[in-house]
């Protein structure tokens, strides 16, 4: 994991605020069921969809069935499981919103997906949305015959928000999920069972590990393998990673070695009256290969100034912008192009350094311009932020000045590297 500078962390926290979930035109919610669970509970999935906006919504439904965990085959290591399921043909099923619309569909796998429950035997998987405009989409997986102590008849289940791609375990990111718990004992404390949905086109390989809260592993790691947008459940996870004792404060790490990107999180189950609590996962996200838009954050509000910043392959390779610098004769605006190497620029007049604890030092001239100097630190949400010292060349109106900025930046655009 990478560390900001304390400086840097300031500014971050001074700036930052939480966002809610955000509609989006791709997204998975994670599990859906109709199915009997091991004490006679009839599990049901029902699902809220909404349209915010003015416009009509199509939207696409596609069934990602959950097939079962088996050995994997040779020469993988002893315990690692591969849920081969191929996904690729997969039901889809289309719905309208009108504008402002919210769409409920009940038992959402008896009513739209009858008949192809259980393609590997288990009538349970993750569900595709795909839309023409981004929709809002809420799961709930509930008990639908509880009965409470005196013998009313209700429900209780857990709700499970639909995950967008930035949500997603990508290869090489690990993520992990807190508040898992593990009972030798099938009628007291808790149990966890972690979910799996392998959301890419390709097969993906996993390795999960179970961390105590003071930092020990509670178990060898395992490997899974996921086919082709397969989806899978590993039911009582301390128990199959062998877990000896009753342990209320454990972590699940999930890292993703090729493709995916997986959705993962967990269902916390309460053993003696099965009430379920649904566990998100929780990531660092690396800066994806993309171009940044960056702005001035702090310093004088007169000297504002912007740009932007690419990364390819996993390291910044050019930066531009306007800057404002002040002179006794006024201010000015000047314009800078710092190409690294990588860049596709033969003239390049900018490195950019890996630094110690993360992050990345620039420095740069440009007979046309001025030189510059500069930190680039990723953020844990995957934007960037740093400084900028721009120096100008003397001129007859004023002598070389340098201002010093400090920025932050958010993806603007991505793109991937061609071969």
């Amino acid at each position: 994991m990478r560390r900001a500078p304390l400086a840097g962390l300031a500014l971050l926290l001074l700036g930052a605020r939480a966002s809610a979930d955000t509609p989006a035109t791709k997204q998975w919610v994670l599990a859906t069921a109709k199915a009997t669970g091991r004490g006679g509970e009839e599990f049901v999935s029902s699902l809220r969809v909404v349209n915010p906006f003015s416009g009509t919504a199509t939207v696409d439904l596609t069934y990602l069935a959950q097939s079962p965990l088996v050995p994997a085959p040779e020469p993988a290591g002893l315990g690692d499981l591969e849920a081969a399921g191929d996904n690729g043909a997969a039901p889809k099923v289309r719905v309208v919103l009108g504008p402002g619309e919210t769409l409920a569909i009940e038992d959402v796998l008896g009513t739209r997906f009858a008949g192809s429950l259980a393609p590997f035997g288990i009538p349970a998987g993750g569900i595709r949305v795909d839309s023409d405009v981004p929709v809002s989409v809420l799961s709930r997986t509930f008990v639908a015959n509880a009965v409470s102590a005196t013998g009313v008849r209700g429900t209780f289940g857990f709700s499970l928000p639909a995950q967008a791609p930035a949500e997603t375990v990508s290869a090489g990111e690990t993520a992990w999920l807190p508040y898992v718990s593990s009972s030798p004992v099938a009628t007291e404390g808790f149990r966890t069972n972690l979910i799996l949905l392998n959301t890419g086109a390709a097969t993906a390989v996993a390795s999960v590990a179970l961390v105590r809260g003071d930092g020990t592993p509670a178990a060898p790691p395992r490997t899974y393998t996921l086919g082709r947008a397969s989806a899978a459940q590993q039911t009582d996870l301390g128990a199959s990673f062998g877990v000896p004792g009753s342990e209320t404060n454990l972590r699940v790490e999930v890292t993703v070695k090729s493709g995916g990107p997986v959705a993962i999180g967990a269902s916390l189950i309460d053993n003696a009256i099965s009430s379920i609590a649904y566990v998100p996962p929780v990531k660092v996200d690396e800066p994806d290969d993309a171009a940044f838009g960056w702005v001035v954050t702090r310093g004088d509000p007169t000297l504002a100034s912007a740009g932007r910043l690419d990364l390819l392959s996993g390291v910044p390779n050019f930066m531009s912008g306007l800057v404002v610098v002040d002179c006794a004769a006024g201010s000015f605006v000047h314009s800078f192009l710092a190409w690294g190497p990588g860049s596709g620029v033969p003239a390049t007049n900018t490195t950019f350094a890996a630094r110690p604890g993360g992050g990345w030092l620039f420095e740069g001239a440009s007979a046309a311009s001025g030189s510059w100097t500069g930190t680039i630190s990723p953020w844990v949400d995957g934007s960037l932020f740093g400084t900028l010292a721009f120096t100008t060349l003397p001129s007859a109106r004023c002598p070389a000045a340098t201002t010093t900025y400090e920025w932050s930046a958010a993806k603007a655009a991505g793109f991937e590297e061609t071969p």
